[in-house]
């Protein structure tokens, strides 16, 4: 029995280990955009003060709705889940494992996104594009390698208030552009 659960026991230690290297492969192999104290002015293009949701139609008929929000200083989440008071007023929310920072290119906005490991699971990385169509509209143009024509243009819905969100993926010194930023955030994190 100790032997069965030493082995068990070595193997979800061996999984952790696989599942951080997993992480630091994908931010080295595939990360472009970093955090810079000099933001884009994405709110004089696009409304952010909110959320947005985009519908995936899948050939088996069933749907899928994607909730996701773009905040001021390039952070990113995606599978959020919210209680509503009202369609403007979130009572409790749950930000998702899904998180990363966003560029904007020209009427292009880049997005670059881990997903958390959790569990057993290890890391896994995803690029998106949307292209501006106007202050309340994105269109999917680019996400991996997956069929663009299930996804709905993605909607966007105001909130009266902005629920704080801090990105975990800042606590790690590559994300940033500069290294004095990283060091203030960090500073003022422990406040």
């Amino acid at each position: 029995m100790k032997r069965l659960l030493l082995i068990l026991l070595i193997g979800i230690l061996f999984n952790s280990c696989i599942g951080l290297s997993s992480y630091n492969e994908i931010k080295y192999d595939n990360f472009y955009i970093k955090i810079d104290k000099q933001p884009d002015n994405i709110d004089s293009l696009l409304n952010i003060k909110g959320y947005y949701v985009q519908n995936m139609n899948n050939k088996d008929g069933t749907n899928y709705s994607s909730y996701f929000m773009l905040f001021a200083d390039g952070s990113y989440v995606n599978q959020i889940y919210f209680d509503l008071d009202s369609m403007s007023k979130i009572k409790n929310i749950s930000f998702g494992i899904y998180q990363g920072f966003y560029k904007l290119y020209g009427d292009t906005i880049k997005i670059q996104m881990i997903d958390r490991a959790y569990g057993l699971r290890a890391s896994d990385f995803s690029e998106k594009w949307y292209k501006i169509v106007d202050r309340n509209t994105l269109k999917l143009i680019y996400f991996d390698e997956y069929d663009l024509t299930k996804y709905s243009l993605s909607t966007f819905f105001p909130l009266d208030i902005v629920p704080p969100f801090d990105c975990y993926l800042k606590k790690d010194k590559f994300f940033w552009k500069d290294e004095k930023d990283w060091k203030e955030y960090m500073k003022n994190r422990k406040k």
